[in-house]
């Protein structure tokens, strides 16, 4: 198989430009004598991987005189519904069409299938086909059950999930650090941090090493000091905090409506080597200017302008002062009301205007109702 034309093809579908990628395809099987089946497969698992599992799906069903439908090439299409877009509805569809065209589900379309229900908290789904899959005589591997394990936890079985992990032992799998993360991830989630922790320290225990989604997982529940604790221990661990680090805090801190804390981070990011990005001046701020520090967030758009980033439109839009005419407008028409008004006919007035608000909704019901 020519390499290059393989580049090319992946390039092109990086580029999110799947017809391209087709189409080069084509051209590289009319220099061959038989269909080259290993091209085929790739390309669908290059499309899918960026992306493009409508495009891949629908390249599969155009070429099955070519290349007859099979296991394998439904695995990559339910790969990229299950894994890649967590799809649960498309992930169905087809799972029901490889039943229609006879294609024999496997062992590793019974783990894409579990990885989906299990990401979206199906349970009930994720045991039935995992018992499904061992009375077909497929042998569960470490995947399907670190899949079972995230959604036992997630759903209020930690025990259970517990149970599951050393039932993976006596078949002699043995637990790793998405294992454990398996049960950290939804633990911190729940605010059930004293579990989590038991969990990490088993973890370290078992000479398995945090990953940045473990230290991440308790970033997202931790307060400040908690934070600092945890980006701490990411520096000694050799597993950063990174740029996406940071950008994880800065949002955590906006949405709980903590801009002291996100401002003390910005300024601790330099300490960790992280030069801020455009992606960190704009998180920093939108988030001052949603909590109402306007002044704050203009100078550091002003900063942002001066270290070379583009200038955005949508930013400078959100920092925009009120026009100062329209102001003075609405001040001049409020103290014209209040004089005007006796204070007597508030309640009265505040009636009509409900009874007005009420007609005019029952219109455009009306008139919703009369385009239909």
């Amino acid at each position: 198989m020519n390499s290059y034309y393989l580049y090319i093809n992946l390039r092109y579908a990086a580029a999110d430009d799947p017809s391209k990628a087709i189409r080069t395809f084509h051209i590289m099987e009319k220099f061959r004598t038989s269909p080259d089946e290993e091209a085929f497969l790739f390309l669908l698992n290059a499309l899918c991987r960026h992306g493009n599992v409508e495009e891949a799906e629908e390249f599969m069903l155009v070429n099955k005189k070519m290349f007859p439908l099979e296991t394998e090439s439904f695995n990559i299409i339910l790969n990229g519904w299950c894994n890649i877009f967590v799809d649960v509805y498309e992930a169905k569809r087809v799972w029901r069409e490889m039943s229609e065209y006879c294609i024999t589900p496997n062992a590793t379309s019974y783990a894409h299938m579990i990885s989906c229900f299990s990401k979206v908290g199906n349970l009930f789904d994720s045991l039935r086909l995992y018992d499904e899959m061992k009375k077909r005589g497929w042998v569960p591997d470490l995947e399907v059950y670190n899949s079972l394990i995230y959604v036992l936890t997630r759903e209020n079985c930690f025990s259970e999930a517990l149970k599951m992990r050393d039932k993976m032992k006596t078949i002699g799998l043995q637990p790793d650090s998405t294992t454990y993360n398996s049960m950290i991830l939804p633990l911190c989630e729940a605010e059930k941090l004293e579990d989590a922790r038991n969990v990490l320290a088993t973890m370290i225990g078992l000479k398995l090493s945090p990953t940045v989604e473990t230290y991440h997982a308790f970033i997202r529940s931790a307060g400040f000091e908690g934070t600092m604790e945890v980006l701490d221990r990411m520096r000694i661990a050799g597993l950063g905090p990174s740029g996406d680090t940071f950008l994880l805090v800065f949002h955590k801190f906006f949405n709980l409506k903590q801009p002291e804390s996100a401002f003390k981070i910005w300024v601790e990011m330099k300490r960790y080597d992280v030069v801020p990005s455009c992606s960190h001046y704009t998180v920093l701020v939108k988030g001052l200017a949603s909590c109402g520090l306007l002044v704050k967030a203009r100078e550091f758009y002003a900063e942002m302008m001066s270290n070379g980033f583009l200038d955005d439109p949508k930013l400078k839009k959100l920092l925009k002062e009120p026009v100062r005419g329209d102001k003075d407008k609405r001040q001049r028409q409020v103290r014209k009301v209040k004089r005007n008004k006796p204070v007597s006919l508030w309640k009265g007035g505040a009636m009509q205007w409900k009874k007005g608000k009420k007609q005019s909704r029952k219109r455009k019901i009306e008139d919703s109702d009369s385009k239909l």
